[in-house]
């Protein structure tokens, strides 16, 4: 099944961008895509969305595979667990605003290409990414990468959302649709690379969880914003994260907290409080897409059954009956009558 591409993947040809630097320098990144369960017709397809999941893993992997966490994005690799240790020193400020000062300073010394840079004016504030060199066929990227992960670290260090005004990448970045999804606001074409927020959030305090800072470098690039959004019923977070997943590989209980920096033990009795369990919300969300995939008369039962990761479309009917009252058959045929009349 192919995901929303606003908001639960990113197509192909997109993270194929990424992947770029590395197979320029010998880097088998087929395998690598294989190995994040994507098939040849997928592969075959610039299209075909990727889900987050699968996104985090193939970028995870060729980090490890490179021993780089800029991914070949630059002259010299930055090794595995820098970026942590940067981040952990980050972490220990009083404040957003001087944490990422301090992270703009240590960058210049990891990176010799290109660096952050924090300017703050009235009201709002840029984090530009300034070139150190002469720009290279992939540089945009880097950019995009080094903006990426930034915004994502900013919002999980205050554990909110922080919502962006503006962002802009070199007018040479080959394909812009994909990133305005994964900023979650419009890409401009211009000659700087840069994300402006609001100034007021440089004086947020930090939330000082050196465990869960761990955890969202693990998952990395996986989470966007913060995972605890207290405003927000927890059940929806779930739900909410669960859309980033293949509907028919769901992950455990213990693995979806890990992704929301939390213990499978916490998680359960949050939910619990809620009047709610992970099953529960499980089940909700395959019988909600089987509905919806049934409104596809060119898809037949068994089609719909399979992507939903039933190996046999009895298990399927019993399943959907269980959680409906109808069977597909009968859902089918009773949405063509409304239809009709």
């Amino acid at each position: 099944m192919k995901p929303n591409a606003s908001s639960d993947g990113v197509a192909l040809r997109y993270l194929r961008l990424l992947l770029a630097p590395a197979q320029a320098r010998g880097c088998d990144t087929e395998e690598l895509l294989r190995r994040c369960h994507l098939t040849s017709t997928q592969l075959a397809d610039p299209l075909h969305v990727v889900t987050l999941v699968q996104f985090a893993r193939a970028l995870r992997g060729l980090q490890r595979s490179l021993r780089d966490e800029m991914m070949a994005l630059g002259k010299h690799p930055v090794r595995p667990g820098t970026f942590l240790l940067v981040a952990q020193q980050m972490l220990r400020c009083a404040n957003l605003g001087e944490a990422m000062r301090l992270g703009c300073s240590l960058y210049r010394l990891l990176i010799d290409d290109f660096a952050p840079r924090l300017r703050v004016d009235d009201n709002t504030a840029t984090l530009e990414i300034v070139d150190l060199t002469p720009p290279d066929t992939y540089r945009a990227t880097g950019h995009l990468v080094l903006l990426y992960g930034a915004i994502g670290l900013m919002s999980w260090m205050v554990q909110r959302p922080i919502a962006l005004r503006e962002v802009s990448l070199p007018a040479s970045h080959p394909d812009f649709a994909p990133a305005d999804s994964l900023f979650e606001a419009p890409v401009h074409h211009t000659g700087k690379s840069r994300i402006v927020f609001d100034a007021r959030w440089l004086d947020a305090r930090l939330i000082a969880d050196m465990r869960g800072l761990k955890i969202f470098f693990l998952h990395w690039p996986l989470r966007r914003l913060a995972p605890y959004q207290e405003d927000v019923p927890l059940a929806l977070q779930v739900r909410r994260c669960l859309r980033r997943w293949d509907i028919a590989q769901l992950p455990s209980l213990t693995a979806l907290a890990a992704t929301m920096g939390q213990t499978a033990k916490v998680l359960r009795s949050r939910l619990h409080e809620e009047g709610q369990s992970y099953r529960a919300i499980v089940d909700a969300l395959r019988r909600d897409t089987a509905m919806r995939l049934l409104n596809h008369p060119q898809l037949s039962v068994a089609q719909v059954g399979y992507r939903l990761g039933f190996s046999e479309p009895s298990a399927f009917h019993r399943a959907f009956k269980r959680a409906t009252g109808l069977t597909p058959l009968d859902y089918r045929r009773q949405r063509a009558d409304v239809s009709f009349n």
